[in-house]
């Protein structure tokens, strides 16, 4: 009987039957749906062949059995195992236990059939169990996958399955209209309560309804179309398990479900700490900003006084401050964000610091520009300047441009780096506490007396009324030219934003009050030298509205008192 056992083993190694043979060649042309032989890697030969019978592992040859590789091995054995007669499943397998050169090993049979033979070579590198645990193993899994063979082909079995579908179908068909009708309420509640609580309190200037209400249509139709996904593929997992020759599929099926959210789980109690941790960088972070904000709040509106800080540059330096504060804040909490390591955040990383780098260098020449405008203090929202050709009211201090609006109505943009490279006249700053200065020049012949001039000039300024009373208006002479006297009349504005108003006015009132005593405005040229000379006689000094000095040896001008600096004329009006 042993030598009947020998023989048996061997000839199931060397000389494998005709029915396997021609069984291998269909395995190799098309392996059959209900069972299947894993290849071995090439490049992991201890990995072995596995054989899979129903859908389910039966044993993994990795040795080789008189010249058969494993691969060879198991695909003889699924042959033998796919030509099995429907009667043989219902049979217990025996072992049977031999060697062959000097390897002891364990055949598999089934009556008088050998399925496949198993050796101390097979047994798993590491595996600390003896060839008969492994035997058992083996023994248990081919009864089970016969189990599963014989309930396949039981029509009770497919007909309990087939009945279970499609009730399955049924609920999952009432899942799916449940879904759409919360979908439709949902979505009716999110618009309402968007409509009471967001857009009544956003939508004054700008009506986004519209786009407010395709956002929340489009989140609800993504979750409600997920929920579905979710529940098809539980109805999957229930059909498949209805029958047995899918039950291993359906096993897989349910296996990738749960370790996807076990990973989802493993992932949110993982980002916890680190999502603690940003919450609690952005609150300390929050506070400090108002701390900065109150400070420098304090010191725009004069309530507080730091050295070396001014009203006009607060707002600026709250603005740097605040950037350096939640620039440092985000630096800080990046590490900590979930996500902050994986290549997806170090694409974006790298795409921004290119982004950067590349189109910055105008950005950053304008933006320190500004800095210079701000902290330098030239001008600031609400003053009368005059930067290069443009003159008007500043309507703006921004960290890009300076914005004007001239008499014209019109708003000029200007660059901070033309603005820094131009002179800035600023018409109001000093003119707020000391008021400050217009003028404007004419040219009257030798002909008519200086004093009679100045008088005239000077009662056409104090006519002018946005002209102030104090400092007096007071008259220059910048030229004794070849043909006439350059006269040059200052006054001092009430309001200095009344500038360009208060020269008009000026203007106006110097042709009334010469008109009113008869000196023409008009350079005379000379063509040739007059037979006497043209000279104005002592007593022809003082024409009216000139008055005569009470001491006449002093003979002290009669216009107004020149200041201390007669040369603070802020510009010059023709």
């Amino acid at each position: 009987m042993r030598l009947l056992q020998v023989l048996v083993v061997v000839g199931m190694a060397v000389a494998p039957l005709t029915e396997a043979v021609s069984a291998t060649s269909a395995v190799a042309a098309s392996p059959p749906a209900s069972s299947g032989v894993a290849d071995a890697s090439a490049n992991a030969p201890n990995d072995g062949a596995e054989l899979r019978f129903m859908d389910r592992p039966v044993v993994t040859f990795r040795g080789t059995l008189g010249g058969a590789t494993p691969e060879v091995r198991a695909a003889r054995a699924q042959a033998v195992l796919d030509s099995l007669p429907g009667g043989t499943f219902d049979l217990p397998v025996d072992v049977l236990h031999a060697s062959l050169g000097g390897a002891s090993g364990v055949a598999f049979r089934v009556r008088d059939r050998i399925l496949f033979a198993l050796t101390t070579d097979d047994l798993a590198p590491g595996d600390p169990r003896p060839l008969d645990a492994v035997v058992a193993e083996v023994q248990t899994n081919l009864q089970t996958a016969f189990a599963a063979r014989r309930a396949q082909l039981h029509w009770p079995t497919i007909l309990r399955g087939i009945a279970l579908s499609a009730l399955g179908a049924v609920v999952l068909t009432i899942i799916v209209i449940g879904i759409g009708r919360m979908r439709t309420r949902l979505e009716t509640r999110l618009q309402t309560a968007f409509e009471k609580r967001v857009l009544q309190r956003t939508a004054r200037t700008f009506d986004w309804t519209g786009s407010a209400f395709h956002l929340v249509h489009q989140v609800v139709q993504i979750g409600a179309v997920c929920l579905a996904l979710a529940f098809a593929y539980l109805y999957l997992i229930f059909v498949l398990m209805q029958f047995p020759a899918s039950q291993p599929l359906a096993g897989r099926l349910s296996d990738f479900l749960w370790t996807l959210v076990d990973r989802f789980g493993i992932g949110v109690a993982a980002a916890i700490p680190g999502i603690l941790t940003v919450i609690v960088i952005f609150l300390l972070t929050r506070a400090l900003q108002s701390l900065v904000n109150n400070v420098f709040d304090a010191v725009q509106s004069g309530r507080l006084s730091i050295p070396g800080m001014h009203p006009e540059t607060a707002g600026a330096t709250r603005r740097l401050v605040s950037v350096v504060v939640w620039g440092l804040a985000l630096t800080f909490a990046y590490p900590y964000m979930p996500g902050a390591q994986s290549d997806v955040f170090k694409g974006l990383s790298v795409l921004l610091g290119l982004m950067v780098t590349l189109g910055s260098s105008g950005i950053v020449n304008q933006l320190m520009s500004g800095m210079v405008v701000i902290y330098s203090r030239s001008l600031k929202k609400g003053d009368l300047v005059s930067i290069g050709d443009a003159t008007g009211v500043v309507v703006g201090v921004d960290a890009l441009s300076v914005k004007l609006r001239n008499l014209a109505q019109e708003e000029l943009t200007i660059p901070n780096a033309v603005v820094v490279a131009s002179t800035v006249r600023n018409f109001t700053t000093h003119g707020r506490g000391h008021g400050v200065a217009i003028s404007t020049t004419l040219t009257i012949g030798y002909d008519t007396p200086w004093r009679q001039v100045h008088a005239m000039l000077i009662e056409a300024a104090t006519h002018t009324p946005q002209v102030a009373a104090e400092p007096a208006p007071y008259v220059l002479q910048r030229a004794l030219s070849d043909f006439y006297v350059e006269y040059e009349v200052f006054a001092t504005l009430r309001d200095p934003a009344t500038r360009f108003g208060a020269i008009s006015a000026l203007h106006e009132n110097i042709q009334d009050v010469f008109n009113r005593y008869g000196v023409q405005i008009m350079s005379p040229h000379f063509e040739e030298q007059p037979h006497s000379p043209l000279t104005i006689q002592p007593e022809h000094w003082y024409p009216a509205p000139a008055r005569a000095p009470v001491d006449a040896g002093s003979a002290p001008s009669t216009s107004a008192p020149l200041p201390t600096s007669q040369e603070q004329g802020t510009g010059h009006a023709r």
